[in-house]
C-alpha cells in the first residue's frame, strides 16, 4: 500500500506543478525561462524564483530541483567531459557508483544508465557511511551523497574517511550539504554516545548518555523531511567542510558555482551551499 501510495505522488505531483505554473504564466507577472532538465531531459518552463531555488521543484515533468540538476550536471562533466542530461548518458555498466539515499527524481534513471546502486541507512541495500566492511574499500568509481552528512552522528571526519575508503584511486565524490560561507561548523550535539528520540507531551526530546556516563537532554530538536524525520546533527560552515574533506585525503576539489542557464542551473554570486565534487588521490 506505501509504495502505491508513493507511485501516485510521484505521477500526481509534477502534473499539480504544470497547472500551477499554467496559471502563474497565464494570471500572473511572474517571469518565466525555459530550460532543459538534466535529470530527465525533457524542455520545461518554469518560473524563475524557483528555478534559482536550492529546494524548489522547477520541473513540471519530473519534480526536480536546482541541486539535483547540479548534481546529474557535475556528474555528467566529470564522467563523459560535457554536460548532458541523464537520457543521453552512454549505457556504462563498467561505471560503478554508490548514493547515500539519493532522490527517486534521478536515481531510478541513474539505475538504467550505469552500474549505480542507491542505498540506505534503514531498508536495502544498506550502508551505514560510519560503519563499512573493508571489502567495501576500492569499490566504486563514483558516490553521490546529497545532503546526507549534516544527519550523520558525530565526529563526521568519520563519514569523510569512509566515503575516500569506498573509492577507487581516481574515483570521484559529488557531495551537497547545506553550509554557512562564513564561521566554524557548529554540531549541535558533540558528545552524542547512546541516544534515543522520545515525544514527551508533544515535542520531540532527545535524550543522550555521553560516554562519560553523563545524561544529557535537547529539546527544540531540527528535523529534515519534517518532525520526526531525520534529525539535523550540525550546520556546515564552508572553511570546516573544506577542511574535512582535504583531512580525508581528497583533491582536485571544486565548489561549483557557475551557472547553466539553459540546464535551469543559476548560481548567484557568493551563493552557499553548492554542490561539490571531489576526487581520491
Amino acid at each position: 500500500m506505501e509504495n502505491t501510495i508513493k507511485f501516485l505522488s510521484r505521477i500526481i505531483k509534477p502534473g499539480l506543478l504544470r497547472i500551477r505554473f499554467i496559471l502563474l504564466k497565464y494570471f500572473t507577472k511572474t517571469e518565466f525561462v525555459d530550460f532543459t532538465c538534466t535529470v530527465c531531459g525533457n524542455k520545461t518552463t518554469a518560473p524563475l524564483s524557483l528555478v534559482k531555488g536550492r529546494e524548489s521543484s522547477s520541473c513540471s515533468n519530473c519534480g526536480s530541483n536546482r541541486r539535483f540538476r547540479s548534481i546529474i550536471a557535475v556528474l555528467s562533466h566529470e564522467l563523459f567531459g560535457e554536460i548532458k542530461p541523464l537520457p543521453q548518458f552512454p549505457h556504462a555498466k563498467n561505471i560503478q557508483g554508490l548514493g547515500l539515499s539519493d532522490s527517486h527524481v534521478y536515481s531510478g534513471r541513474l539505475e538504467k544508465k550505469l552500474k549505480y546502486t542507491n542505498t540506505f541507512y534503514h531498508k536495502s541495500p544498506m550502508l551505514d557511511i560510519m560503519n563499512i566492511d573493508e571489502n567495501q574499500s576500492n569499490t566504486v568509481d563514483f558516490i553521490i551523497t546529497s545532503d546526507v552528512l549534516e544527519h550523520v552522528p558525530p565526529p563526521v571526519e568519520r563519514a569523510f574517511e569512509n566515503l575516500y575508503s569506498l573509492l577507487k584511486k581516481g574515483g570521484l565524490c559529488i557531495l551537497s550539504v547545506p553550509y554557512y560561507n562564513s564561521g566554524e561548523t557548529k554540531e549541535h550535539y558533540p558528545d552524542l554516545h547512546e541516544y534515543k528520540i522520545s515525544k514527551v507531551r508533544g515535542e520531540y526530546i532527545l535524550h543522550n548518555r555521553t560516554k562519560t556516563g553523563v545524561k544529557q537532554e535537547f529539546s527544540n530538536l531540527r528535523f529534515h523531511g519534517g518532525p520526526g524525520a531525520t534529525l539535523e546533527m550540525r550546520f556546515f560552515a564552508k572553511s570546516s567542510l573544506l577542511e574535512n574533506i582535504k583531512k580525508a585525503g581528497f583533491t582536485d576539489i571544486r565548489l561549483h558555482e557557475k551557472s547553466y542557464p539553459e540546464f535551469g542551473i543559476f548560481i548567484d554570486p557568493g551563493e552557499h551551499s553548492l554542490v561539490i565534487s571531489m576526487r581520491k588521490a
